[in-house]
């Protein structure tokens, strides 16, 4: 189980640390607090600082992780907020545990109302993409000759039978359904998000 966790950590970590560190100008520059700033406001863990040490040890620059560290705390003030929050998991970001000595609770609870949304979202596009599929067979069958059962059109479907249409007919009512459910969803998440 503590591999597990360790592995699961490692992978927040890599996921969050997706963008390039500093840059050769931004070492050279070295204004450590304001690096440390767009860091912390961009949910950023403190090997986060490594890595952007490195990346300026590269350039013969020295980082100075006091400078960081206080420009991080102020940036993690604007991260750590409900709304924030709310946002982040709405992008279905990950979150790397960094709030945890700035109202981490509030966080979390509309952090995961935006993944809910996030979800909400996700589901409300799979049953769109599923009424448009199934609309676009009907239609393609229904513009084969009728009179001609067997024929293919150009994609290489048959003629649909009777049951098939029904069963497609079912599908979509199915889908419809799903699809007002989802809708209702996100219009409820979205005003909970409002509200942070």
């Amino acid at each position: 189980m503590r591999t597990l966790i360790r592995l699961l950590v490692v992978l927040v970590a890599l996921a969050m640390s997706g963008c390039a560190a500093v840059s050769k100008s931004e070492c050279q520059t070295g204004d450590w607090y304001d690096i440390g700033v767009r860091d912390g406001a961009n949910g950023y863990g403190e090997e986060r600082f490594l890595e952007n040490a490195q990346a300026c040890a590269k350039h013969g620059v020295a980082a100075d992780r006091e400078r960081w560290l206080d420009g991080r705390m102020r940036g993690l003030e604007r991260y750590c907020t409900p709304h924030n929050g709310f946002e982040v998991g709405a992008r279905n970001n990950s979150y790397g545990g960094v709030c945890s000595q700035l109202g981490e609770g509030e966080f979390l609870h509309a952090y995961n109302v935006g993944r809910e949304l996030a979800d909400a979202r996700a589901h409300l596009e799979h049953w769109n993409g599923e009424i448009h599929e199934i609309q676009e067979r009907l239609d393609r069958d229904d513009k084969k000759d009728k009179n001609d059962s067997g024929s293919k059109d150009e994609t290489g479907d048959k003629r649909l039978t009777k049951e098939e249409r029904v069963e497609l007919g079912i599908r979509m009512g199915v889908a419809i359904v799903r699809r007002e459910e989802a809708q209702r969803a996100v219009a409820e998440l979205e005003a909970r998000g409002r509200e942070f």
